[in-house]
């Protein structure tokens, strides 16, 4: 399994554990913002997951490919974020719970990222 297949499995393992244990976490407080956060994590998982299966396939193609092609990912990407945020939002207009914790929710998967980026957890499962 190359590098950046891994990378991109245990990003989108570890990003599910915490979307689904904060969901569960805030299960017991308020199920709004339990739906946040699923609709949120999900959304980013699903993104992360799209955008790197995609810049894997660009990295093989010229450079004015490349730039057509990014533009066009961020605006279905800017799009894709859109539609969780409004989503979340009519969960509860009143008090935003629902949008809000999905829009912190749609970073979990960054933070992931960040995380394997520094502690290498990703590479010391390849070395097995």
């Amino acid at each position: 399994m190359g590098p950046l297949r891994r990378m991109r499995l245990m990003t989108v393992r570890l990003s599910l554990l915490l979307t689904f244990v904060a969901a569960v976490v805030a299960y017991p407080l308020n199920t709004v913002v339990m739906h946040g956060i699923l609709l949120g994590g999900i959304g980013g998982i699903v993104e992360f997951w799209l955008s790197a299966r995609r810049l894997a396939r660009l990295a093989q193609h010229g450079d004015g490919e490349r730039k057509v092609a990014l533009v066009g990912w961020s605006v279905v990407r800017m799009g894709l974020y859109g539609l969780v945020l409004v989503k979340a939002y009519t969960l509860d207009q009143s008090s935003l719970y629902g949008f809000l914790s999905a829009a912190a929710a749609l970073f979990i998967v960054r933070a992931v990222v960040v995380f394997l980026g520094v502690t290498g957890l990703d590479l010391r499962q390849g070395e097995d």
